[in-house]
């Protein structure tokens, strides 16, 4: 079955959907508890039903990233949830891909979003002699930005674009 344009897109920018699976612990006061990814596309919530066996609920996910049950959490008792989660969300994919024509416009403003985000990136190191580089995910995503760039240049020049004739002319 041949790929959704957003799967293409998906595809050129890594976006590939991820799957989650944690344990947390109820408060004792609230039913809703937000989840550390967005974008949730499918889940299902346990909490346990005795040893070391879980039975399902009814709780509901919200795409923003909250796991919603129809009862308190017990303070200190443990629920399980099990997700489906990606950085961009179908609808900005397709909004993007309206907004920008092709597959290849819609990745290259997902990167560009991707790289502003990528500012907040780090390397650091403490004085017990760990240390923490997240900053070659930067690089990636110029990576990623210049090879999209490069597919849309050769094809606008083999479609013969205005935009490709006046490079050739500068030549």
């Amino acid at each position: 079955m041949p790929l959704t344009n957003s799967q293409l897109v998906r595809q050129r920018i890594q976006d590939e959907p991820l799957y989650a699976n944690a344990t947390y612990h109820g408060d004792g006061t609230a039913n809703e508890f937000a989840l550390p990814h967005r974008n949730l596309t499918s889940g299902s919530a346990f909490v346990p039903l005795g040893g070391t066996a879980w039975t399902p609920t009814a709780a509901t996910f919200n795409p923003s990233g909250y796991v919603t049950f129809s009862n308190v959490i017990s303070a200190n008792s443990a629920f399980n949830v099990r997700y489906i989660h990606s950085i961009f969300s179908d609808d900005v994919i397709s909004s993007y891909l309206s907004a920008q024509g092709s597959i290849d416009g819609a990745a290259l403003q997902c990167a560009y979003d991707l790289q502003f985000d990528a500012i907040k990136r780090a390397k650091w190191a403490a004085p017990d002699g760990s240390t923490m580089d997240d900053t070659q995910a930067r690089e990636t995503i110029r990576e990623i930005i210049a090879a999209i760039q490069a597919k849309m240049s050769e094809e606008a020049i083999s479609e013969g674009s205005i935009q490709a004739w006046s490079e050739t002319q500068a030549e």
